[in-house]
């Protein structure tokens, strides 16, 4: 036999190539399932803290809250949130109502961490609005690194971070009308 034969019938070692040849691509379907996975929580947590903030606010017994108040119940945005820190995330209270057929900001707050949301787009609230009956809107949103993206490196993907923000509409139940206030029930709005 010549060493070029022994050469080609040797097996040993091909589970090693066979490794090599195939782990890339095991690795990148690996990270990207987590990257699904972790995705869909993160927006699931995003929607559920926008939610639950938009029904706390909601929920006030009068038609009048303060800022303190509200700062208070934006702090189950954390719990949701969690173990992602609040750092992360950020929340935006509006309250809208109808002025001259148009729906206005009112009053608003928002936790003073984490990325700026967007502002919710109000072209379909006059149908969810009447004269005289306020909205509350929470918006939450939070920015979004794949682990792919920071495996590949920048260069190849361009972007490697992106938002993820939800936007949830509620009336407040009290009473028509919720007017947030710095300290008190009358005085400087929210803002």
């Amino acid at each position: 036999m010549t060493m070029i034969s022994k050469f080609l019938k040797a097996d040993k070692g091909m589970a090693g190539i066979e490794a090599a040849l195939i782990m890339p691509f095991m690795l990148l379907l690996y990270f990207s399932l987590h990257d699904l996975t972790a995705l869909i929580t993160f927006n699931r947590k995003i929607t559920s803290t926008a939610s639950t903030i938009a029904d706390v606010v909601g929920q006030s017994t009068t038609a009048n809250t303060t800022k303190a108040v509200v700062q208070d119940d934006l702090q189950a945005a954390g719990m949701i949130m969690q173990p992602t820190p609040m750092s992360d995330v950020h929340v935006d209270i509006i309250d809208y109502r109808i002025k001259n057929g148009t729906p206005t900001a009112i009053w608003q707050t928002h936790t003073t961490t984490g990325p700026a949301c967007s502002t919710p787009s109000i072209s379909n609230m006059p149908a969810l609005m009447s004269s005289g009956n306020d909205v509350i809107v929470a918006v939450a949103c939070m920015n979004y690194t794949p682990y792919v993206a920071t495996f590949l490196g920048s260069n190849l993907l361009g972007s490697t971070s992106f938002m993820i923000q939800q936007t949830i509409t509620a009336r407040p139940r009290g009473s028509a009308t919720l007017d947030c206030y710095v300290s008190g029930t009358s005085g400087t709005l929210c803002s």
